[in-house]
């Protein structure tokens, strides 16, 4: 195998077109490590050096800043502008399997103590993968799945189930098509029948239930109270929005209700959750209950099956929501993307801009790190780069 001792990187790239962008240019990557092995598949003995590689006006990791109008910018979050206003959604929290929002114990959220046993809870969800496993917790008012006091509402997407736990380890099952669009799931529940609606359908198959016990956990939104314990874990992998918690046990006529007019907060309402607030960390309770929650990890979202109206005097909140930089007339959002590029590596091989198989490797590069394989009949270069 030729010995190689000089790279040389030559970039060719083209990317689409944007709004204003500018282009800010980064620096020196040390090669952390650079080793040549004498065969193709990378292995056995290598030699190795040592040294950098210096991007200039043809660097391959680019910031772009793109300046957006209220028309545009509605447009890029997804909205659909009439002229006037932006229609979009309210805001959702996205919750990756270990993420939660935590809500101190209240004597409020005790629903089964306040009008004979009965209750019911609702929020809209959307799963992330459908083909997910686990159970997924969308609210948990328990120590652990199949202690005897609390309640929780939970989804398995890979069997196509829904279940309301209450007391003990018996609990209520109904069927759930898992999809990657926003559901309404709700379970309302008296004594000991539960009924399990999605989109506003009756889909139980086992309704009987142990009756729902007082305790003083905190209520968990997006994962199993406690969960860290909890060696099946729990976590939900989706969006979650407008979860309501009520003390009484709602009709069918009334879950659908719900879906066709939104939320509405009344006396029997125990906490109400309605995730439009879109920054900080704390989810606010609209009851008059103050059941205000913590929010670990999860992150807010525009995705919503609720659709607001804005206009453009809130330009500058949804552009510093987004984390963007609002400038007066303009939202300015700083994305970086990465290119594959044309490289040739003293003679040794050649790519082409899309990373072809044809071609001897990919080249990809980060802010951070990168790992370079090239591969040809006479042998291997694997590159470790760092900035």
């Amino acid at each position: 195998m030729k010995r190689l001792c000089l790279i040389v990187l030559i970039f060719v790239f083209s990317c689409d077109e944007t709004t204003n962008e500018e282009v800010s240019l980064l620096g020196t990557w040390t090669i952390t490590s650079l080793k040549y092995y004498n065969n193709s598949d990378c292995s056995g003995e290598y030699d190795e050096s040592t040294g950098t590689i210096t991007f200039n006006e043809t660097s391959v990791y680019e910031e772009i800043v793109s300046e957006y109008s209220f028309q545009e910018y509605c447009q890029s979050i997804g909205g659909s502008y009439d002229g006037t206003y932006c229609l979009i959604g309210d805001g959702s929290l996205f919750f990756n399997g270990a993420d939660y929002v935590e809500v101190p114990h209240h004597e409020s959220l005790n629903i089964s103590d306040t009008n004979g046993n009965q209750g019911t809870l609702m929020a809209y969800i959307k799963i992330e993968d459908p083909s997910e496993v686990t159970y997924n917790r969308i609210i948990s008012k328990k120590s652990i799945w199949n202690a005897p006091t609390g309640y929780e509402l939970e989804v398995n997407p890979s069997q196509n189930i829904i279940t309301f736990l209450a007391g003990d380890d018996n609990y209520a099952r109904g069927e759930l098509i898992p999809t990657e669009e926003w559901m309404h799931v709700a379970v309302t529940f008296n004594d000991t029948i539960a009924t399990i609606y999605v989109n506003g359908s009756d889909v139980t198959f086992d309704n009987n239930i142990n009756p729902v016990v007082s305790d003083e956990v905190p209520l968990w939104i997006g994962n199993l109270t406690g969960s860290e314990d909890d060696p099946e874990g729990g976590g939900f992998y989706g969006h979650i929005d407008e979860v309501g918690v009520l003390d009484i046990e709602l009709s069918a006529e009334q879950v659908i209700d719900v879906i066709a007019n939104g939320f509405q907060v009344n006396s029997n309402v125990v906490a109400y959750w309605d995730f439009s607030s879109g920054e900080g960390e704390v989810l606010l309770d609209q009851s008059n209950n103050g059941n205000n929650g913590t929010i670990t990890g999860a992150s807010w979202a525009i995705n919503s099956p609720i659709e607001v109206q804005k206009n453009e005097n809130s330009f500058s909140q949804l552009c510093t929501n987004t984390g963007g930089d609002y400038s007066g007339s303009s939202c300015s959002i700083v994305t970086t993307s990465t290119w594959n590029y044309r490289l040739n590596l003293n003679e040794f091989c050649e790519m082409d801009s899309l990373g072809m198989s044809s071609y001897c490797g990919t080249l990809q590069l980060t802010p951070s790190d990168a790992t370079i394989t090239f591969t040809n009949d006479d042998g291997c270069v694997v590159i470790n780069c760092s900035r």
